[in-house]
């Protein structure tokens, strides 16, 4: 028996955790194929490559980004060849599965759940003609009768009792056991040390799975050694909650940087006003860039919190991301969900300044979604909710909030990822929520969208075009300081990297420096040392891997002390050599020139 097991990934650069799992658990009772496609691939190339493997069965993982185009496909495929048996398994057909085959009658099994046990039953069964009787199967009556190959649509549909979870996870086969290097070259590699999750929010599927089950830890650090000595450059944890467990989660995160290759970059998922003073230090102590944190806030109004069954304590969780903040090493990315219970556009707009005076390196402004077999689908009556029928499931509007106002903000969604989470801005954007928005900073957001649709400007614009626009709102809204705000857009347009060429806009062309200028300055010993160079390094060298310029302004004053110190002929250098730090910024070093 030949099978394929397949999914369509919402990008290039993510991978499939899942079919890596039933791989390894299947395949040594099939001829067992898995590939990796993306939704953003030519439909026509992927049915080509999956009919002309000749596949017995074809089973595809099944989510919300790809489960249209996934019905499609394995529609295709039926029809070219009905003898070819359609699988479909994950969370987007897990809570409906009869719904769902009673829909689309091209498809032959369902399994719900966690499927290694269920898919290694369900093939051994097909393979010696056996009752179809296995827990987790939702499948058609007349699929091993007298080997039928044809399908019926008017066969019946049997679902069979759930699948217990599975208790002991050291029964499951390391998903990386068969992986090659090539296989995470430039992707993400997506690992799990636990199942399930301590919490039971109402919009998470996590809820509907009890209690939390652990992978052994041997095979934790062996598959994790593996993967960093594969250099992928990054793993990132898909646990719920990663730091659930204190004594476990202390462990292998010393563990993690005892394998730290210089290279790699761990994300977690973590529960801020849970994280404790020795795990802390942990993080303290490591390298910069090393971990990335994602922390779950959705909202700062304690109903809407307690609406949703979750369990959170912004005062102390704010206290952590301060903490965090000041070790200057860890990329923080902190979430928000628009649309839930109790929290209108005034609430929401409360919930994100809470979030944004934390300072994180990014705000993920996310919208709810009613997803299948999420308790919070059964209240939306009790809320009000309207919400699309079809994937994602997002929220329409609420008793809360109406569809007009879901719409402005995704509107702000897209300034927040342009002049925030893009990281272009993050001197310039924190000068402006302090000096201009410090009792308001959505209301910023909402400025410079107001600003863009007065101009007609298009939303597809480059890096170098945001720039603009920030230093043309600026001037715009007539703000003091315009020439400080210049230096300070022009650092920040320099530490992206190689930028040469600075736009005229924020060149003052009587502080240009000369050839000859360059040459003295880069000629100074120390400035020589502490860029890495020898002494006899001729400053050509130093001017070819990095950039030098003028400011008006002392800007590392300011970086220390927000103090804005005229300073004429001050330059800063900016390294394109060595390592940028944890917000993908060069080095850089200032000082005073005389001529």
């Amino acid at each position: 028996m030949k099978i394929l097991l397949t999914t369509l990934n919402s990008k290039y650069i993510h991978t499939c955790l899942s079919i890596k799992y039933l791989y390894e658990f299947i395949k040594d009772e099939c001829n067992c194929f898995m590939k990796e496609f993306t939704i953003n691939e030519n439909m026509d190339k992927i049915f080509s490559e999956i009919i002309s493997g000749d596949y017995d069965i074809v089973a595809f993982s099944c989510y919300i980004w790809n489960i249209e185009l996934t019905l499609k496909l394995s529609e295709t495929i039926k029809q070219a060849n009905p003898k070819i048996k359609i699988l479909l398994g994950g969370p987007e057909v897990t809570y409906d599965s009869v719904e769902v085959m009673k829909n689309n009658d091209f498809i032959d099994y369902i399994i719900e759940g966690e499927g290694e046990i269920t898919l290694f039953e369900t093939i051994k069964a097909l393979k010696d003609n056996e009752n179809m009787n296995i827990d987790g199967l939702t499948y058609r009556e007349n699929q091993n009768k007298n080997n039928k190959t044809s399908y019926d649509k008017n066969s019946q549909i049997i679902k069979n009792t759930p699948r217990d979870q599975i208790s002991d996870l050291s029964i499951i086969k390391s998903p990386y056991t068969s992986t090659m290097k090539s296989e995470l070259e430039n992707k993400i590699a997506y690992y799990e040390t636990s199942r399930g999750c301590t919490y039971n929010c109402e919009y998470c599927l996590s809820s509907t799975i009890k209690g939390v089950r652990f992978f052994p830890e041997n095979q934790i650090y062996s598959d994790l050694k593996k993967l960093v000595s594969m250099e992928v450059k990054q793993i990132k944890f898909v646990d719920r909650t990663f730091n659930s467990h204190k004594e476990r989660t202390l462990k292998l995160v010393k563990y993690l940087k005892e394998i730290d290759n210089g290279k790699i970059n761990f994300h977690f998922e973590i529960t801020a006003h849970m994280l404790q003073d020795d795990l802390l230090e942990e993080f303290r102590t490591s390298r910069e860039g090393l971990f990335q944190f994602e922390i779950g806030v959705q909202s700062t109004n304690e109903k809407t919190i307690k609406a949703v069954n979750r369990i959170d304590n912004f005062k102390v969780l704010s206290e952590k991301v301060i903490m965090i903040k000041k070790f200057k090493n860890i990329h923080q990315h902190l979430d928000l969900i628009a649309g839930l219970p109790y929290e209108n556009l005034d609430r929401f707009k409360i919930s994100f300044n809470d979030v944004f005076r934390l300072n994180p390196e990014m705000i993920q402004l996310g919208f709810l979604k009613l997803l299948k077999g999420s308790p919070l689908l059964e209240k939306t009556e009790l809320y009000g909710y309207k919400y699309r029928k079809y994937p994602p499931y997002e929220v329409i509007s609420s008793d809360y909030i109406t569809p007009k106002e879901l719409i402005f903000l995704k509107e702000i969604e897209d300034i927040v990822e342009k002049f925030y989470n893009s990281g272009l801005f993050i001197k310039s954007i924190w000068y402006l929520y302090e000096n201009h928005y410090l009792n308001n900073p959505f209301q910023l957001f909402e400025d410079i969208n107001i600003f863009l649709k007065s101009k007609k400007i298009h939303e597809n614009l480059s890096k170098d075009a945001l720039y603009e626009v920030m230093y043309d709102f600026y001037k715009d809204k007539n703000f003091q300081d315009l020439p400080f705000f210049n230096d300070l857009l022009k650092f920040d347009f320099l530490r992206l990297g190689r930028a040469r060429n600075v736009p005229s806009y924020l060149r003052n062309e009587r502080e240009l420096f000369s050839r000859e200028d360059s040459h003295i300055v880069l000629s100074d010993e120390k400035l020589k040392e502490r860029l890495g160079y020898k002494k006899d390094t001729h400053p050509l060298e130093i001017i070819k891997n990095g950039h030098l310029e003028i400011f008006r302004y002392n800007i590392d004053m300011y970086l220390e002390n927000k103090e804005q110190k005229l300073q004429s002929n001050y330059f800063i250098y900016f390294d394109y050599t060595g390592k940028k730090d944890f917000n993908s910024r060069v080095r850089f070093f200032g000082g005073n020139y005389e001529k």
